[in-house]
């Protein structure tokens, strides 16, 4: 449980203007404070309105976070191609599937692809796997359910969306790219880190002993 001073407790109370005044000190922009993002007229804040929501799913989007994940039955629309025998809706507030749920520690990942359905008007979820739960990344924008780890690389990420526009300077841009993609890829390995890993089934030799 996180206590009232610790770095969870203090993400937990994170805003929007926050996390802009983040990426703004990224790009050296420190003089430059946004008090609420909803009404400054400032140039920063016009950039950061105009980044914020794509930077957020982009950012949801490029790593597994925990925070964001979500599981659900899937609904099963019919009409799978060839070779998949099963066709699901794609989640409403989905921004990218994780994994088709396994139902045994024994079982191997479940392969599947997400492609539009048949007549092109929506994503859809393939795979071969039967009252399959999709375990997914939700779109929230919940400023509550944000971690440390998240608000981090959102910073960086909507940093380099901005960099250009405000300091007309390409290196800005690049540089807080990079740091975007070292923060990233970190990220990723403390999801990965922070679940349990499934018991890898022994192979046919092993278990005929």
């Amino acid at each position: 449980m996180s206590h009232p001073g610790s770095t969870e407790a203090k993400a937990l109370m994170v805003s929007k203007a926050q996390i802009c005044n983040l990426a703004l000190s990224h790009i050296g922009q420190t003089t430059t404070t946004i008090a609420n993002l909803d009404t400054d007229t400032s140039t920063a804040a016009v950039q950061c309105r105009l980044n914020y929501d794509i930077a957020r799913r982009f950012v949801l989007a490029d790593a597994p976070w925990r925070f964001a994940r979500r599981r659900i039955a899937g609904a099963d629309i019919g009409s799978p191609p060839s070779p998949w025998q099963y066709r699901y809706e794609f989640p409403v507030d989905c921004i990218s599937v994780q994994e088709i749920e396994r139902t045994t520690d024994a079982e191997l990942p479940i392969p599947y692809d997400v492609e539009l359905t048949g007549d092109g008007s929506a994503r859809s979820v393939v795979t071969n796997k039967a009252d399959a739960v999709l375990v997914y990344t939700r779109d929230t924008d919940s400023l509550a359910l944000f971690s440390p780890g998240f608000v981090n690389a959102f910073s960086w990420y909507l940093a380099s969306q901005i960099a250009y526009p405000i300091t007309t300077k390409l290196d800005a841009e690049q540089r807080a790219l990079r740091v975007y993609e070292g923060v990233i890829a970190s990220a990723k390995a403390r999801e990965a880190a922070g679940v349990q890993a499934r018991p890898e089934p022994d192979a046919p030799w092993v278990r005929a002993r």
